[in-house]
């Protein structure tokens, strides 16, 4: 494999076998996938790679790449994607979507634009035909992850009203701390909700409520009004997060993602009420091997753990085939009028 990810082992095929295959739907829409080519991303700094994990875990990933690992972790499983850059400052955000573009004129994935705040509304409208909308990120405007910015500060008025007259979707990655239970944060998604009602607005992560309490609290300031909204899946390991999301949104506004490549490792997550801590196998900078080696080798995908999460959830929540199909595909081809 030409970005040297981890493979598939016995254990991996085991555990997918006895807790994951009799479970799936015949279908996968991965509608959060970072997808370039190495000269997307040409630089990054060693201090920007100390700083995320994340960007440790996995900074490449071409669209044949994709396919080929996604046969190898979901087994006889029909598997498209959506697809968007690695929205950071490093990204070469043009020649990446140009490519994108060319993934969706092939028929080969369905993509979002990778956006900066900068760019008029005549440059984000010219090529908004070969994509299903933008993916703007914080990082173009702040100093920190989770740094105190507004939402329209990366997402701009002028982008957004180009995106609802096409009527088009838009991923987005919350800013600020509390994220999805940051009142700011939710005070401008309702305002966005409002100005611009034909855009159908994806948040990232569940909100990034990588732990419960994001989510529930999230979700009780919002009320019904959160049935405005859709929610990806991409990185979210915690099962008492999917236990929340099925009880409290509509199936049909939760979208499975994976964050792919960043969750290829081998480990598992364990949380404390707002922080999580990963462990993995492989030798990532970020890895402590916490655990101890003999412990590692126990582990498996962390996509796995997740698939597992999900699974358990849908069936304490009693979902049937339709609503399976519905999380994992069939939604989010509907709000992407694939």
């Amino acid at each position: 494999m030409i970005m040297g990810y981890p493979e598939k082992t016995a254990l991996d095929a085991a555990f997918y076998n006895e807790f994951i295959a009799p479970r799936m739907p015949k279908q996968i829409f991965d509608v959060h996938v970072h997808l370039n080519l190495p000269q997307h991303i040409p630089f990054i700094s060693k201090q920007r790679l100390s700083q995320d994990w994340a960007f440790q875990s996995g900074l490449y990933l071409t669209a044949d790449e994709a396919f080929s690992r996604a046969a190898m972790l979901f087994p006889n499983i029909e598997y498209a994607l959506a697809g968007f850059p690695w929205p950071i400052r490093e990204t070469k955000m043009e020649e990446n979507n140009t490519y994108l573009s060319h993934l969706h004129q092939e028929g080969i994935a369905f993509p979002f634009m990778g956006t900066k705040p900068d760019w008029d509304a005549e440059k984000v409208e010219a090529d908004l035909m070969h994509f299903c909308g933008f993916k703007p990120y914080p990082d173009f405007v702040a100093t920190t992850k989770g740094g105190e910015n507004s939402i329209f500060e990366f997402m701009p008025h002028h982008q957004l009203e180009v995106l609802n007259r096409y009527k088009k979707s838009v991923v987005l990655h919350l800013p600020r701390k509390n994220r999805l239970a940051d009142k700011e944060n939710l005070k401008e998604l309702l305002d966005m909700r409002q100005k611009y009602p034909d855009i159908q607005i994806i948040i990232a992560h569940f909100g990034r409520s990588f732990c419960p309490a994001y989510l529930s609290e999230g979700l009780d300031y919002l009320g019904r009004e959160a049935d405005g909204f859709y929610f990806d899946t991409a990185a979210v390991i915690n099962p008492t997060v999917y236990k929340i999301a099925f009880e409290q949104i509509q199936y049909q506004h939760i979208l499975f993602g994976t964050d792919a490549p960043i969750l290829y490792w081998h480990g598992k997550r364990t949380w404390t009420e707002r922080g999580y801590q990963n462990y993995c196998r492989e030798n990532y900078d970020w890895n402590r091997h916490l655990e101890g080696f003999v412990a590692e080798e126990k582990y498996t995908f962390i996509l796995y753990e997740q698939l597992k999460s999900i699974l358990d959830a849908m069936d304490q929540a009693c979902f049937g085939c339709e609503e399976k199909q519905g999380v994992f595909a069939n939604n989010a081809r509907n709000i992407l009028h694939i």
